[in-house]
């Protein structure tokens, strides 16, 4: 089966007048303003929303006395500027670097004060400052500038042009080009054609003061070519389908047409509809009410052309399979040799829909295929007939109406916008998120990089998500004073969607060091005394030894730097000096600095210097010893203080046969020693010889070895 493009030249010319439109809110709805609290003054100022850094708005209670205001305004260093309303409102301006938030709650204690917010930032309606948007009619039509005010679109979507291949390099695609496929040659590259590259740019043309404006200008684009010059095969335009829906396209368009209906295609939209995609296809240029294919499937959303005056236009097919309708005559677009052009067609009309599409599923992610449609055609502007007609479908496509529509899969983050951890408080935050995703939310920095895990990957059912942070990282330590991102995601495995709220962080925990109170050490073992200790967030350390006269002995850390939990304090036994201290009695002293110079509570450790050796008796349990194959008491050791013990057994001649113990710890008093008379490869030991040598160290480290006198051993 041949099929060929759906779009057609027709030559007209018209004007477009672009009229400002304004957002004015009524002076009686804010004058009927209810009082603001205390607690809701925090979602006025949270970093989204945009406002004048040294100005709040302040309504004056009725009756306010001069003398009243110049008080109140006095205690903020404020200054009473211009007034509205009657004067009921007055702007005022504060010294530069003054916490709004602060202020007003402070204004809200004020008897004289009976309302404060801040002096918000309101732009225009978004109007692109591509020279070609004058151009463009189709998009004030279909409400563009207000739309792109909600969303331009997620880099996350991607839209697949099934065509006859785009230029990839144009100024207006360059950048949004994701998994281009030439099905007739397999190759990653495909042709730069004109009715291609006019759809593409209709979708997906990029807002950069140059040419035009597509519909959703973040969206990606996936090119896929399946026709040679006009003319394309049922087979290829089936394997881009596949293609497409394999590649995860979250929308397909299909700017061609075929009067033939094909169960190959059925399939292949049927397939791709079940793995998630939108599919939508131009009506076809016939005229007539015959059903043209792939638009006219059940998979398939169906679109007809109509005119700037909102009329069907003549070479629209139409019929009861129709869909939908949107602008498709004189659409002015992206063409090869970076050049832009008017095309005119249902083939231009099918990518303002995909557009649409895109920028739903950029505002939802997880929408089935079916759920958009019926955003689609229930929002649309209904012309003809009322409901849908076989004319105009259910109507032309509107895309503000649509992104009204269409339900966010989670609400904005609510919480406080700054938080003081203390060590026994958190901040809460809460959200809604859609049925049926995954949901998480941690602490990230700026850049990303998650800090803490708040709420790990859990299937959600719906309704309100409630998350607490105590001030900590994954580290376990508090965090420094600075700005942080809370990061809620949504997932159902293909698509991501992301809320973040940024929370200023005043870091007035009290740092705490601990470690253990005591411990036992010879400046004689070959070791340094090393101690740990925890903190409780980043800190300077300070480390002192003193004697038992308090004086100080060394300093061991001197304003150091610890960002980590755990971390060790090391000594060797010696002096300022370099010389190794006396046996006696010593304290280790342990002081930190916090955050905002606060100090912790210094830790203290008892340090006892012991440099006697431990000494062990080996006394013999069986002289000669006799090896009969099984596992018995060969010697007693008697210990006179806690150790840790190494024994072998050794030739005469001090060669290791056996180690029968691995620097294992005993308690004071009589230690029993077994041996089977094996040596370390499990083989019985010859006759002859032999010793036992013990290796005893004790806490302080101090260790000593003895032998015990020659034994025989006899089979």
């Amino acid at each position: 089966m041949k099929v060929s493009f759906s779009s057609v030249n027709v030559a007209l010319s018209f004007f477009i007048s672009l009229f400002p439109f304004s957002n004015a809110v009524l002076a009686d709805e804010l004058l009927d303003a209810p009082k603001m609290s205390r607690a809701s003054t925090a979602i006025m100022f949270e970093e989204e929303k945009e406002y004048n850094g040294n100005e709040l708005i302040v309504k004056f209670k009725p009756g306010a006395t001069a003398a009243e205001k110049e008080k109140v305004l006095s205690s903020i260093k404020g200054k009473e500027g211009s007034t509205v309303l009657n004067g009921q409102f007055s702007l005022v301006s504060l010294p530069k670097g003054t916490e709004l938030l602060a202020v007003a709650n402070h204004l809200l204690n004020q008897k004289a004060i009976e309302f404060v917010q801040p002096n918000y930032k309101v732009e225009k309606t978004y109007v692109p400052s591509d020279p070609g948007y004058k151009e463009q009619w189709h998009l004030p039509k279909i409400q563009m500038p207000k739309a792109w005010d909600i969303t331009k679109g997620s880099s996350s979507i991607t839209v697949a042009v099934i065509d006859g291949g785009v230029q990839t390099n144009h100024p207006d695609l360059q950048g949004k080009i994701v998994s281009p496929y030439d099905v007739l040659t397999g190759k990653t590259s495909v042709p730069a054609n004109l009715h291609g590259t006019h759809v593409a740019g209709i979708i997906a043309a990029s807002i950069n003061k140059t040419g035009v404006a597509g519909i959703a200008p973040n969206v990606k684009i996936m090119p896929i070519n399946v026709f040679k010059e006009s003319l394309a095969y049922e087979f290829d335009i089936v394997q881009g389908i596949v293609y497409a829906a394999d590649k995860g396209a979250n929308v397909i368009n299909m700017s061609f047409a075929s009067p033939s209906y094909s169960y190959l295609q059925d399939n292949a939209t049927t397939y791709a509809k079940n793995k998630g995609v939108t599919l939508i296809a131009a009506a076809g240029n016939s005229g007539s009410d015959l059903p043209i294919y792939p638009g006219a499937l059940p998979s398939v959303i169906g679109v007809g052309a109509t005119d700037s005056s909102d009329e069907l236009d003549w070479f629209s097919t139409f019929g009861k399979h129709i869909d939908l309708v949107a602008p498709g005559v004189d659409v002015y677009s992206t063409v090869p040799e970076s050049s832009y052009e008017y095309l005119s067609g249902t083939s231009m009309a099918s990518p303002i829909v995909s557009g649409v599409a895109a920028l739903i599923l950029s505002k939802n992610p997880f929408l089935s295929p079916d759920q958009v449609e019926d955003i689609l055609t229930g929002s649309t502007i209904d012309l003809g007939v009322k409901g849908k007609d076989k004319f105009y479908g259910y109507g032309r496509v509107d895309a503000l109406k649509s992104l009204q529509k269409t339900s966010a899969p989670m609400t904005d983050i609510s919480s406080a916008s700054t938080f003081t951890p203390t060590g026994i408080n958190k901040i809460s935050m809460n959200f809604t998120a859609q049925k049926g995703t995954t949901v998480s939310v941690y602490i990230a920095k700026t850049k990303g990089t998650i800090l803490k895990r708040l709420i790990n990957p859990k299937k959600w059912n719906g309704g309100k998500v409630t998350a607490a942070w105590d001030g900590k990282l994954e580290s376990g330590l508090y965090a420094a004073s600075t700005s942080y991102t809370v990061v809620a995601k949504l997932t159902n495995g293909k698509e991501n969607f992301y809320k973040k709220k940024t929370i200023q962080l005043t870091n007035k925990v009290k740092p705490t060091i601990k470690m253990n109170p005591s411990a036992v050490y010879s400046p004689e073992s070959s070791s340094k005394l090393s101690l740990s200790y925890d903190v409780n967030q980043a800190a300077t350390i300070t480390a002192n030894i003193y004697d038992s006269k308090n004086s100080l002995v060394k300093t061991v850390l001197s304003n150091k730097s610890v960002t980590a939990k755990t971390n060790k304090i090391e000594w060797d036994g010696t002096d300022s000096k370099g010389k190794k201290v006396k046996e006696g009695l010593y304290k280790l002293v342990v002081s930190g600095v916090g955050a905002n110079k606060i100090k912790a509570s210094n830790a203290t450790v008892s340090i006892k210097i012991e440099t006697v050796k431990p000494t062990t008796q080996i006394d013999f349990l069986a002289s000669p010893f006799k090896i009969d194959g099984t596992l018995k008491s060969a010697l007693k050791v008697t210990l006179k203080e806690k150790v840790s013990m190494t024994i072998y057994v050794a030739t005469d001649k001090g060669v290791k046969v056996k180690r029968l113990t691995n620097n294992k710890p005993f308690n004071a008093g009589v230690a029993l020693i077994k041996w089977d008379g094996k040596n370390d490869a499990g083989k019985f030991v010859a006759e002859g010889k032999y010793v036992y040598q013990t290796e005893v160290k004790d806490a302080a480290g101090n260790m000593r070895v003895t032998k015990s006198k020659v034994f025989a051993l006899q089979h």
